[in-house]
């Protein structure tokens, strides 16, 4: 984790933990005002009060129909594929 938004992915995923130890070591101590402030500013503007409400909020058991949660993952893995499967190699 880098970044707040890679905390934030985390967190509405189910994580309880970011482990930003590489970020740490990259950018020092002083990056975790920088993630934090990241992440205040996103969860007050998304109207969020505490990382608890917000845990979870983007998993596969918070989603009204599973089933279309699934459909769309899948759909989107496949349209990746196709994308790096028709790139040539030496292609950028």
């Amino acid at each position: 984790m880098h970044t707040a938004r890679d905390v934030l992915k985390a967190m509405m995923a189910g994580a309880r933990v970011a482990m930003m130890t590489s970020a740490l070591l990259q950018h020092g101590i002083a990056h975790l005002r920088t993630v934090r402030d990241g992440l205040v500013d996103w969860m007050t503007s998304h109207e969020y009060e505490s990382i608890r409400q917000m845990q979870g909020s983007m998993s596969y058991r918070s989603v009204r129909e599973p089933a279309a949660f699934e459909r769309s993952n899948y759909m989107k893995v496949l349209s990746s594929y196709a994308l790096r499967a028709a790139r040539r190699p030496g292609a950028p």
